[in-house]
């Protein structure tokens, strides 16, 4: 290490003060762009680890990270916690493990550290919480829930009192832009009620964190209910006929190459009639009552018998009655109407410039008379009805999707070509650093071939320092100084020499007990001789 930095100085000595210093902050400059480009390539892409945090939450979690010495960014306030993408997954379920995040519901789990001695008050307590826990996990895990809470209000049995109805109260934290329709809040109350002794529907609440009322009273369901009710059962009927009309059509024209509209007209009249038929054809006896009286008597002086005979007869007869009742259905179909439009077909060519081209072609009265069949044998299309299927061939409008993929292959061309500027930012710092090296040790080759202490500065005419001047001792001066200083014809004769060398050396190495006997003849003659 120590011979570098003498043989550093020996080159920095051959430039004046004002080179001397371009070059330190030149090497300087390069060395911190260096190190700037890899740190900036290296850098960590942070993402979210946890974001609207209350204070004591991000406090916690923040220490937590410095103890693993882990980086971390903090956003919002201090509401939101970035840290490497490396490490998000592994972060979020350590700390919901710790219970920082989400505050982790007791249920049931209350009963495992009980306590002996414990008061029937407690035991009650104790008992209403565990449900609240059980009640709360259990809503959590809605689709579009992010938090709950509930509160329970259980009756007392007491005896020779009459028994009193209890109630609940569920508040629901939603996550951003979800919503529940009335069927999952009609769902929730369904659950509270049936998980809680003595707690009817009615006495159940449902509202979400901004305070709005989500659940209805009895009374008011029996009051707007049925509107609702008919407009959701008009929604779900549309929507079915929609999906299933979609998934036909686009099997033949291709995928969002179609679009459909389904309208339905509902009978939600309710018609209950009762009637009664009589057939006079067929009568039926049902009862028959005869009184018959008679009567005798005689007279004594005309010696005539005198007398009357009466018949009293009363039928009751029953007529052939049909009582018919009849209750109309709710929610028929009484007309449906069904739109689609189609796009067409497109055919790619290029123009006179090689440009890539598409062509629209509209589709066919054939294709579309086939299609408007099958949407009717689909939805169950009654001409008696009044139904109506139109099918039509219209060109959609694409510039926005094309716009679109057009930003996103942008955005990933950018995005790719980053990547190799921060790769060739660093190849291209290296090589140059790597070059200028090169080139000032190349530049000092005479002087790093001296040791340091043969060589001292010598200062020309003029004043500007020349090269050091070398002691003349042959041993401690490089071959290549002599070379340079011989004449072309020196410098021809010392490579033919080298080549005769080179060239006996290679007949000694693959021929050397030719070579043995050349030496010994040789040998030989020098002795007769």
């Amino acid at each position: 290490m120590n011979t570098f930095f003498e043989q550093l100085g020996l080159i920095l000595r051959r430039y004046s003060l004002g080179q001397r210093v371009v070059i330190t902050i030149v090497m300087i400059s390069m060395i911190s762009a260096i190190v700037a480009l890899v740190l900036w390539a290296n850098r960590p892409e942070f993402r979210v680890l946890y974001s609207d945090l209350d204070p004591s939450t991000a406090n916690k979690i923040v220490t937590d990270l410095q103890g693993m010495k882990i980086k971390y960014r903090v956003e919002n306030n201090g509401r939101t916690i970035l840290v490497p993408g490396t490490n998000v997954v592994e972060l979020r379920l350590k700390f919901a493990e710790s219970g920082y995040v989400g505050s982790p519901v007791a249920g049931y789990e209350i009963f495992d550290n009980s306590k002996i001695g414990m008061t029937s008050f407690m035991q009650q307590l104790n008992m209403r919480r565990a449900l609240e826990g059980e009640l709360t996990k259990t809503i959590n895990r809605f689709p579009g829930v992010k938090n709950s809470r509930v509160h329970l209000v259980l009756p007392d049995g007491k005896l020779f009192e009459e028994r009193k109805k209890g109630s609940a109260s569920v508040v629901l934290y939603l996550q951003p832009n979800a919503y529940l329709s009335g069927e999952q809040v009609r769902g929730i109350v369904a659950i509270v009620s049936n998980s809680a002794d003595g707690i009817e529907p009615e006495g159940v609440v449902v509202v979400d964190s901004k305070g709005n009322l989500l659940s209805k009273r009895r009374s008011e369901d029996s009051a707007l209910g049925s509107v609702g009710n008919r407009w959701d059962l008009r929604h779900s009927v549309e929507n079915k006929l929609r999906r299933k009309v979609t998934d036909l059509v686009e099997g033949v024209v291709g995928y969002q190459n179609a679009v459909v509209e389904v309208s339905v007209d509902l009978d939600f009249q309710k018609i209950e009639r009762t009637m009664e038929s009589y057939d006079p054809e067929n009568v039926v006896v049902i009862s028959e009552e005869r009184h018959t009286e008679t009567s005798k008597s005689k007279d004594s002086t005309s010696n005539i018998d005198e007398g009357y005979s009466k018949e009293n007869v009363i039928t009751n007869y029953e007529l052939n009655k049909t009582v018919e009742h009849y209750v109309s259905n709710t929610g028929t179909i009484n007309r449906l109407s069904v739109a689609v439009l189609v796009d067409g077909t497109y055919e790619t060519t290029r123009d006179e410039e090689g440009n890539e081209v598409k062509n629209y072609i509209p589709r066919s009265n054939k294709e579309l008379n086939q299609i408007t069949a099958l949407v009717k044998s689909a939805v169950g299309y009654n001409e008696d009805r009044g139904d109506m299927v139109e099918v039509q061939n219209v060109k959609f409008d694409d510039s926005t999707l094309e716009s679109e993929q057009e930003y996103f292959i942008e955005a990933e061309k950018r995005a790719l070509w980053a990547g190799i500027l921060d790769k060739g930012l660093i190849v291209i710092g290296v090589l140059v650093a790597f070059f200028l090296v090169r080139t000032l040790l190349k530049s000092s080759e005479p002087i790093l071939q001296i040791t340091a202490g043969n060589a001292r500065s010598i200062p020309s005419q003029g004043g500007k320092p020349s090269l050091p001047e070398v002691e003349e001792e042959e041993e401690d001066i490089s071959e290549d100084i002599y070379i340079r200083k011989l004449s072309p014809e020196a410098r021809a004769k010392l490579k033919a020499k080298d080549k005769m060398t080179r060239e006996v050396v290679k007949y000694s190495k693959e021929s050397p007990d030719n070579a043995a006997k050349l030496i010994r003849s040789w040998i030989t003659n020098t002795e007769s001789g």
